[in-house]
C-alpha cells in the first residue's frame, strides 16, 4: 500500500506541475508551488524509509504517505474554491510615497541584518533561535518588504530611486544566498522579481527556466548543509574549494537509499499521535504566535511562559528528531485534527487564491501581499502550517502603515469616486500613480 500512496503522490505532484506549466503564468499559483515542494523535498525522502526496519511497524509509512497526498490534493481544491473570491483593500497609491517608505524599511532592515551578523556564533547559528537573535531577525525582515515595494514600482516604471533601493537590498540578499547558502532567501528573491514582472507587465518566466529551476532546487536541497559548512559555519573565510568538492549525485544516492529525516519525523509523529490520541486541536498555533510575537525581554519570560497552552507531545520520549530537520506542515496538521487536518492546506490555498485574484485585477496591496506570501506558503509544506499566519501578521504590522501613508484619497463625492475609478482602470497599473 505504501508504494501505491507514493505513486499517487508522485503522479498528483506531476499533474499539478504540468497544469501550472501548461497555462501561461500558472506556475505562480499555490498548487504549483506546493507540488514543487512535494516533488523536490518530500518525495525523495520516502523510498529509503519504506523498508527501514527501524520505522514503526503499525503502517506508519502508509499513513504518512497517504496523508501527504491528501494534503497536496487539498491545496488544489482550496485554490479552486477561493479562485473566484475577491478580498482585499483596493485603492490608489503614490509611487513617490511608496518608494520613500521602501527606502526607510530597507535601511531599518539592513541595520538589524548587520546587528544579527555581529552576534556570537552560538547565538546566530543555533537551530532554534531565541532572545536577541529573534528580535534582530524580526526587524531585519523589513528589508524584504522594502525590496518588494521597490521591485513592484520598478516593474511598473523603471526609476533611479527604485533601482538604488533594489541594488542596496540586493547586497544583503547576496550575502544570505551566496555566503550563508540560504535556499529560502534565493527562492524568495526569485519569486518576488518574477511576480513583480508578472503583475505589472504580464511577463512570465519561460517554462523551460521554471522546469530547470526544479532541478536546481533538488541540487540545492541535497547540498545545502555541506555548502553552509564550507562558507558560513566555519567562522572564517569561505572555503570555496570545499564547495567545489560537494557531490550532489552521491548525496542523492544516500537520500534515496537511507531516506530523509523530515519524513521520518512525520511517520514517527503520526504513529505516536494516532496511537495515543495526542491531538492538540490547534493549540500549537497559539503557542507559535506567542513565541514569535510576545517579547520576553520587555514583559518577562515568566509572563510569556504563562501564555503558552499545554499541548501533548507529538513524539514518544525515546524518539529524537535529527538536528536541523524540520517538522513539515503535515505533522502539525495531523497532530491537530487527525485526517481532518488536511483542511488546513485547503484553507491556506483558498485565502491565497483570493489574494492572487485581486492581485491579477491590479490591486497593488494584494500584489505586495502575494509577493511576500509566496515563500511562507511554500514553508507550509516543508516547515509548519502556521508559517503563513505568522508572516501575514508581521506583514500587516509593518506594511499597513506604508499603505496608509502612500494611499491617494479619492474625491469624497460618489461621482468623484466613480471618475477616479474609471481613470485608474485605464492605466497599466490601476493602483500605483506617479
Amino acid at each position: 500500500m505504501v508504494w501505491i500512496g507514493t505513486v499517487l503522490l508522485l503522479l498528483t505532484s506531476i499533474a499539478l506541475l504540468g497544469s501550472g506549466l501548461w497555462k501561461r503564468g500558472g506556475f505562480y499559483g499555490f498548487p504549483f508551488l506546493a507540488a514543487a515542494m512535494f516533488l523536490t523535498f518530500v518525495l525523495p525522502q520516502i523510498p529509503g524509509l519504506i523498508n527501514d526496519r527501524f520505522m514503526p511497524q503499525d503502517g506508519a509509512m502508509t499513513r504518512a504517505v497517504f496523508f501527504s497526498w491528501l494534503c497536496l490534493v487539498m491545496c488544489a481544491v482550496g485554490w479552486e474554491l477561493g479562485r473566484h473570491s475577491r478580498i482585499g483593500w483596493d485603492t490608489a497609491f503614490s509611487e513617490k510615497r511608496l518608494l520613500i517608505y521602501s527606502g526607510a524599511l530597507s535601511l531599518v532592515g539592513a541595520y538589524f541584518f548587520h546587528k544579527f551578523g555581529q552576534l556570537a556564533d552560538e547565538e546566530r547559528l543555533r537551530g532554534f533561535l531565541t532572545g536577541t537573535a529573534v528580535a534582530y531577525l524580526f526587524f531585519a525582515k523589513l528589508l524584504t518588504y522594502g525590496l518588494a515595494i521597490a521591485l513592484l514600482c520598478f516593474a511598473r516604471r523603471p526609476s533611479l530611486a527604485a533601482l538604488w533601493i533594489i541594488l542596496f537590498d540586493g547586497i544583503f540578499y547576496f550575502d544570505r544566498i551566496v555566503i550563508a547558502g540560504r535556499r529560502g532567501d534565493a527562492a524568495e528573491l526569485a519569486l518576488m522579481v518574477a511576480l513583480a514582472l508578472w503583475f505589472q507587465r504580464r511577463r512570465a518566466v519561460p517554462r523551460s527556466v521554471v522546469a530547470l529551476s526544479l532541478v536546481f532546487t533538488v541540487a540545492g536541497l541535497l547540498s545545502a548543509g555541506e555548502y553552509r559548512a564550507a562558507t558560513y559555519y566555519g567562522g572564517g573565510e569561505p572555503d570555496w574549494q570545499a564547495v567545489l568538492e560537494i557531490n550532489p549525485a552521491e548525496n542523492w544516492r544516500k537520500l534515496i537509499e537511507e531516506g530523509g529525516p523530515e519524513f521520518r519525523n512525520l511517520a514517527f509523529s503520526m504513529s505516536y499521535v494516532s496511537e495515543n490520541n495526542a491531538y492538540d486541536f490547534g493549540a500549537t498555533h497559539w503557542n507559535t504566535l506567542v513565541h514569535s510575537y510576545f517579547p520576553a525581554q520587555i514583559f518577562g519570560s515568566g509572563l510569556k511562559e504563562s501564555l503558552y497552552i499545554s499541548t501533548p507531545l507529538h513524539y514518544s520520549l525515546d524518539y529524537e528528531p535529527s538536528a536541523g530537520s524540520t517538522p513539515m506542515g503535515m505533522m502539525d496538521a495531523f497532530g491537530s485534527f487527525s485526517y481532518f487536518g488536511c483542511l488546513k492546506f485547503a484553507l491556506v490555498a483558498a485565502v491565497l487564491a483570493g489574494i492572487y485574484g485581486c492581485a491579477m485585477q491590479g490591486n497593488t496591496a494584494m500584489q505586495l501581499l502575494y509577493m511576500l506570501s509566496a515563500m511562507p506558503a511554500m514553508l507550509v509544506v516543508t516547515h509548519f502550517t502556521n508559517e503563513i499566519v505568522i508572516a501575514w501578521l508581521h506583514i500587516t504590522m509593518f506594511m499597513l502603515p506604508c499603505l496608509l501613508f502612500a494611499r491617494i484619497r479619492t474625491p469624497g463625492t460618489q461621482a468623484g469616486r466613480r471618475q477616479a475609478a474609471s481613470l485608474s482602470r485605464l492605466s497599466t497599473s490601476p493602483t500605483i500613480r506617479d
